[in-house]
């Protein structure tokens, strides 16, 4: 593994390349896909959930499969030597960046993860209807300038409501699921007992992160690992630590003569202006029209699922038997 941090005027987190001595080339957890519309989330040779994304992709609909269990996480339990192991201050960049490596670290080794060769990013994100734990001391620096990393973040629109409750439920957004989250398994009760266990760690600020990884055939975010912790930090009011995993791939970015002879042509008036502008801005003009770097985007791996749209359908059919809900869910067929 190679890891690297992302500082280009703020910390946006870290990036880890992976080789496939580190990991699998084929990874147990995968989303499969068929046209048209069709999409299965995988984990080993169980299918977790399923979803059929709407015409003109105007929403998507969900279908449970087989829950997660502790047996099949996609990393081992956290353990009380783990948490004494993290002494960075929660929140901090350098808490963030501890767990990341201990997430991509344990995913790695064990064999059940989204990761495969290649270039992931982990950042902390948040969620707009919960509170969420930010970067504390994440400043971006006055003279960075815009950050070529903007477009390539991700908001979680919505961690609560159906997926966390409903075995078939009907996502209506203008695009899939429109960054809803995707938990695994149910949540578990308040007071069970690993969720005392967590909510102890959250009244005492020491809640590692909770994982979650963008599925971009469905436009959601699966919650990988961390559900326990999720539900602890809800019942005592504590903002909910987000790490976000992600394929990342960059896009090249050449520079346009007319654009930059425009900026360099404004950054020569911004100098002659009288009350004098701020250096920090001009610089930034500066760099703006020099900057060919490529841009960073996420990525999603996905596969084609073996027997087609006719697996699908006749895996979807069985399993709605299986749930006692025959005659309902029609739509997953459209």
């Amino acid at each position: 593994m190679f890891w690297r941090d992302i500082d280009e005027g703020a910390w946006e987190g870290i990036t880890a390349t992976l080789s496939a001595e580190d990991v699998s080339r084929r990874p147990a957890w995968n989303v499969d896909v068929v046209r048209p519309g069709r999409v299965r989330l995988t984990a080993g040779s169980t299918a977790r959930w399923w979803g059929r994304q709407r015409r003109g992709w105007e929403g998507v609909g969900m279908l449970r499969g087989e829950p997660m269990t502790h047996d099949d996480a996609v990393v081992r339990a956290i353990t009380a030597d783990d948490l004494r192991a993290v002494t960075e201050a929660p929140g901090t960049m350098a808490w963030w960046r501890r767990w990341s490596r201990w997430f991509v670290e344990a995913m790695a080794a064990s064999g059940r993860s989204p990761l495969r060769p290649g270039l992931w990013w982990l950042t902390p994100t948040h969620a707009r209807d919960v509170a969420s734990l930010t970067v504390s001391d994440g400043v971006r620096a006055r003279d960075a300038g815009p950050s070529r990393w903007e477009a390539a973040r991700a908001v979680i629109a919505r961690a609560e409501g159906d997926p966390w409750t409903e075995d078939l439920f009907d996502e209506s957004a203008r695009l899939n699921g429109a960054d809803v989250l995707l938990p695994l398994r149910r949540a578990s009760p308040p007071d069970s007992g690993r969720v005392k266990m967590w909510r102890k760690r959250a009244r005492e600020g020491t809640l590692p992160p909770v994982l979650v990884y963008d599925v971009s055939a469905l436009t959601m975010f699966a919650l990988l690992d961390g559900h326990d912790r999720y539900a602890a930090a809800r019942a005592e009011g504590v903002p909910v630590p987000w790490l976000l995993v992600t394929a990342l791939k960059f896009w090249p970015m050449g520079i346009d003569p007319k654009k930059q002879a425009a900026l360099m042509a404004e950054a020569e008036r911004m100098m002659e202006r009288v009350p004098a502008v701020p250096t920090a801005s001009i610089n930034a003009l500066y760099r703006l029209a020099h900057d060919d770097r490529p841009w960073p985007s996420r990525a999603c791996y996905g596969r084609l699922l073996a027997g087609g749209a006719q697996r699908w359908d006749d895996e979807v059919t069985r399993r709605l038997s299986e749930l006692g809900l025959e005659g309902e869910g029609q739509w997953l067929f459209e």
